[in-house]
């Protein structure tokens, strides 16, 4: 780019030379003789080739103006664009570091929380279990104390079945003694009481005669 306008400006100044030799060249022929057409036909066509390249110029310096007024704007790839484009990057992975920490502290507290919970059931179930254990104990122990009260029970029952029996049998000795009692008479009573009378004798005589022995 930074060549093009030295060749510009010499197409231009080779355009110049060319119209001051033609303006000569077309004084020459108004002094030369109307027999030589060859040479005014070539100076015409020098001129066209002029003209054709003064245009040229005139649009390649138009393009550099237009060229030079671009390149002075900033484009993408200009430092500006490039530090802005580098700005902004910064600000997103700062903006993208503090979303990580966000989530981290939140996972941490997250954590935190989960962990304060699993203690705090952990000690609830120690608790319940703690507690089930001893009603579980109290549990035995009653039901042990009800076998055993069953077991008493159950003896008390037999024993007083055998008491009432007992009481129902002596109940009826003692009716048979007071009915036999009531229908006896004298001569009854004395023949009832002579079986012991000779038995007491009989007792007496034997203790004497082991006296007797003895002394």
């Amino acid at each position: 780019m930074s060549q093009q306008p030295p060749r510009a400006m010499s197409r231009l100044a080779s355009g110049v030379a060319a119209a001051v030799m033609l303006a000569v060249c077309s004084a020459a022929s108004a002094q030369t003789p109307q027999g030589a057409p060859s040479m005014e036909e070539r100076l015409r066509t020098q001129l066209r080739s002029t003209t054709e390249q003064l245009q040229q110029a005139k649009n390649e310096l138009a393009a550099l103006k237009a060229g030079g007024v671009t390149a002075g704007a900033p484009g993408k790839d200009s430092p500006e664009a490039l530090k802005k484009a580098l700005q902004e990057a910064q600000q997103q992975l700062a903006a993208e570091r503090q979303a990580r920490e966000r989530l981290s502290q939140d996972a941490r507290a997250s954590q935190s929380e989960v962990k304060a919970v699993a203690d705090k059931a952990n000690v609830q179930i120690a608790q319940y279990r703690n507690a089930y254990d001893e009603l579980l104990k109290l549990a035995r122990q009653a039901d042990a104390q009800r076998k055993h009260l069953a077991d008493e029970t159950a003896a008390q029952r037999v024993a007083l079945a055998m008491c009432k029996e007992k009481n129902d049998r002596l109940y009826a000795v003692g009716q048979e003694i007071l009915t036999a009692y009531e229908t006896m008479d004298v001569a009854t009573v004395v023949a009832a009481r002579q079986p012991f009378a000779t038995q007491a004798r009989e007792v007496r005589a034997d203790r004497s005669a082991v006296r007797r022995q003895a002394l």
